[in-house]
């Protein structure tokens, strides 16, 4: 068989740019990071999200050599924080901490950036289930019979939220959607607040995270009617939806690290393969098992099909139940 010399040199062009690849991809990255790098939280100090970002940065900093800082800007349901990191230069050295919530405004408001196209997915960190709650005293030993009751008598059953178009009342909405019941909403200033009128008794029921609550149910202040995905240890008496009796239930609450949309895909793969290892360390690992939550650790693939997946959701979820953002 005879070779030309113009395909025998292509095939060396070809070899050599295939041995110069890693070299290349090292190059891309040059000397990454040589500054801090600041972790954008647009929610307050304290909650879940900023105590994982300040983790994260802890473990991150003693790795790659570099400070990560952890920056908080609350306010407008985490779009004011949001909106600014997307605005900043996409260079890797300024990253956003997303929840769930991300995605819930997205579907139901405007806001001055695109959820989707603005944004450089990075990793996954966690994913946490929500469980529905109900006060002592519940005139309904389970969900089944709970949902019995309310299509009895539509409207007599209350819950609370966190917030019209939060996650806690669009999960809510979602259940009584596929159920085929009607509850009445009651609009809170935040999660503690609601919590703290299920345990007096005012209102009947209301979505929440697993950590929250697990020492409360096991306290016997209040009910564990239903898990969303799997049950936990630490609460095994706790069914789940689709034992439960409403198997197309799906919610849950999501940490991630994604950054402004163009982050150079060399220091991207950096940056998930950092995060992969933290999230692998033992301390994390412990902590992450201790709130409740699963250590995730994603492709940025994954991550972006989570965003994508849950507009969708709770875009479905805001048009067929008309909910109107405040």
């Amino acid at each position: 068989m005879t070779i030309s010399r113009r395909h025998f040199i292509a095939s060396l062009g070809a070899l050599s740019l295939s041995a110069k690849a890693p070299a290349i991809l090292a190059q891309g990255l040059g000397d990454y990071p040589n500054r801090p790098i600041k972790i954008i939280v647009p929610l307050a100090a304290g909650g879940g999200g900023d105590l994982t970002a300040r983790q994260i940065a802890k473990l991150l900093t003693e790795r790659m050599g570099s400070p990560v800082i952890v920056e908080n800007k609350p306010g407008a349901g985490g779009s004011i924080g949001t909106s600014y990191a997307l605005r900043t230069p996409a260079d890797g050295y300024t990253l956003l901490m997303l929840s769930s919530s991300h995605t819930c405004n997205a579907a139901l408001r405007e806001l001055p950036y695109d959820s989707i196209k603005d944004v450089e997915p990075i990793s996954l960190l966690k994913r946490e289930s929500l469980i529905l709650v109900g006060r002592n005293g519940l005139p309904a030993k389970n969900l089944p019979d709970l949902l019995e009751i309310a299509k009895k008598e539509p409207g007599k059953i209350t819950y609370g939220s966190s917030g019209v178009g939060g996650i806690t009342h669009l999960s809510m909405e979602h259940m009584t959607d596929l159920a085929g019941v009607k509850l009445n909403h009651i609009a809170y200033k935040g999660t503690g607040p609601a919590l703290q009128d299920v345990l007096g008794g005012t209102i009947d029921l209301m979505f929440s995270s697993v950590a929250i609550v697990v020492p409360i149910i096991n306290d016997q202040r209040a009910v564990g009617l239903a898990i969303a995905d799997h049950r936990i240890p630490a609460l095994p008496d706790v069914p789940t939806f689709k034992e439960a009796g409403v198997p197309e239930f799906k919610s849950d609450l999501w940490h991630a690290v994604a950054g402004p949309k163009g982050i150079p895909p060399e220091i991207v793969a950096k940056l998930n393969a950092e995060l992969k290892a933290v999230l692998e360390m033992p301390e994390m690992q412990e902590r992450i098992a201790a709130e409740g939550s699963q250590a995730v650790g994603s492709s940025p693939e994954e991550f972006q099909q989570t965003i994508e997946n849950d507009i969708a959701q709770w875009k479905n979820v805001i048009q067929k139940t008309g909910i109107k953002a405040e």
